[in-house]
């Protein structure tokens, strides 16, 4: 088993990196430091004949190794390592094939260098992987620095729903793989009122929402219980704010968190397939992000 962490040649964030040797230095598995380097000129009809893409592939493999020694410094001593180059047309396709060829336990990538300091700003590669991979994503915030600290808790975030049975078959093998507690929250998302009449309906409908929220993070910590009757579990109720971010930072979160989002049921089979509500979530969350397939 490993963790697969992927870059690209270019790569200006360390923050992935970080998230990985965090998780090897709590699990004790080894990180596998994956560059993979997107290959423009592999159809014959684009092939330039005078020797440019020659040279333009040697200053690719230039910076790669420049990329994979810079990633190597940001983990922690002790972590077994191993550092692999990949070429491809498609570098999720080819991250996802690492994972899934040395049965990862995780794909970790870093914030793209667009998402402001502190967040994770979705790119092209993680965007894909975040709505089609078949093992389990990880995310870091750009600039993110675990201090030292091995991951302690995780925070599941869920809505209202039926009983989650297959979220709490992965959040329970995450936790065990981890020695982690869990968490259970829900964020919810209130607008400004106008009217006496919209008032009285918004409070209905919020209050109904609420109590859906609290009877599914019940049926997900009962399951988890039975699974694993030992796990640490806690909920937390639904915190609610004007905006994602709002909700999403009155929860208590400290180093040591890795917040966790299930799939949405609008993926397919075993995949990846992240909702609207998990898009937000994980675009205003100050710390990395887990998001679990669909068994």
């Amino acid at each position: 088993m490993s963790i697969v962490v992927g870059f690209g040649p270019d790569t200006r964030s360390a923050g992935g990196v970080r998230f990985a040797g965090q998780l090897a230095r709590t699990t004790g598995e080894a990180v596998v430091l994956c560059c993979v380097i997107y290959d423009s000129f592999a159809s014959p009809a684009l092939r330039d004949f005078n020797g440019i893409d020659d040279d333009w592939r040697r200053e690719l493999t230039g910076m790669a190794s420049r990329a994979l020694a810079e990633s190597r410094r940001a983990l922690p001593d002790g972590v077994e390592v191993e550092e692999v180059v990949r070429t491809s047309r498609s570098v999720p396709d080819a991250l996802e094939r690492e994972g899934r060829d040395r049965g990862a336990r995780l794909l970790v990538v870093g914030s793209a260098s667009s998402g402001a300091f502190g967040r994770i700003g979705l790119g092209t590669t993680s965007d894909r992987l975040v709505h089609s991979a078949r093992i389990p994503v990880g995310l870091a915030p750009s600039g993110y620095t675990p201090d030292g600290e091995p991951v302690r808790r995780l925070v599941v975030a869920i809505g209202p729903g039926p009983a989650p049975g297959p979220l709490a078959r992965e959040v329970a093998r995450t936790a065990d793989w981890l020695g982690a507690s869990v968490d259970i929250v829900s964020f919810a998302v209130r607008g400004t009122a106008r009217t006496a009449m919209s008032a009285f309906t918004d409070a209905e409908v919020y209050e109904h929402w609420t109590q859906l929220a609290r009877d599914a993070q019940k049926a997900l910590a009962a399951s988890l219980h039975d699974r694993a009757p030992d796990l640490e579990i806690g909920r937390h109720g639904v915190l609610n704010g004007d905006r994602w971010s709002e909700a999403v930072g009155s929860y208590p979160w400290r180093t040591g968190d890795v917040a966790v989002v299930g799939s949405s049921s609008h993926g397919g089979l075993a995949q990846v397939f992240l909702g609207s509500t998990g898009s937000r979530i994980l675009r205003t969350s100050p710390l990395p992000v887990m998001i679990l397939p669909r068994p």
